[in-house]
């Protein structure tokens, strides 16, 4: 059981590490289309609050996955 726990957190840290190298490859795209000024604005600003959840579900699978 201790296994799959260490398993599940392992693969929720492979996921966030891949939603943060993703968001740069998408801002690097924009960067590359010489996008509007206002749609990097946005997308930095969601994908901000994206990264800040996906930190908070990260931390909860790890702090209730060690004390339980």
């Amino acid at each position: 059981m201790f296994q799959i726990a260490i398993i599940i957190r392992l693969l929720v840290f492979v996921v966030f590490v891949a939603c943060v190298y993703g968001g740069n490859v998408l801002y690097t795209l924009l960067e590359h289309r010489k996008s509007k000024f206002l749609w990097k604005i946005g997308f930095v600003t969601l994908y901000s609050f994206f990264l800040l959840l996906v930190t908070y579900v990260v931390w909860f699978v790890f702090y209730f996955g060690l004390n339980s």
